[in-house]
């Protein structure tokens, strides 16, 4: 059992998942948000500086922490997870 969630892949990426990868009994999800039009009119306000993002990041150590405070919602805004 888990919970796999794909975020944050960038432009031109592909994630390649193949059937049997998964864990048996493990959830997958992508998230999605809105429209491209949408999502450049967003992308113009963050390069005006219109946005104010909260973020709140961890170690890879602390993914576990990180996920689990996800799960309860004490994270304010977007938790990252931040290898190395």
């Amino acid at each position: 059992d888990g919970h796999i969630s794909i975020v944050g892949i960038h432009a031109g990426a592909h994630a390649k998942v193949g059937f049997f990868m998964i864990p048996f009994g493990a959830s997958v999800v992508t998230p999605y948000w809105g429209t491209r039009s949408e999502l450049m009119e967003v992308v113009d306000l963050a390069r005006a500086g219109r946005l104010d993002i909260h973020t709140e990041t961890f170690t890879l150590d602390e993914g576990p922490t990180a996920y689990r405070r996800l799960r309860e919602g004490s994270i304010r805004g977007r938790g990252v997870v931040v290898p190395g």
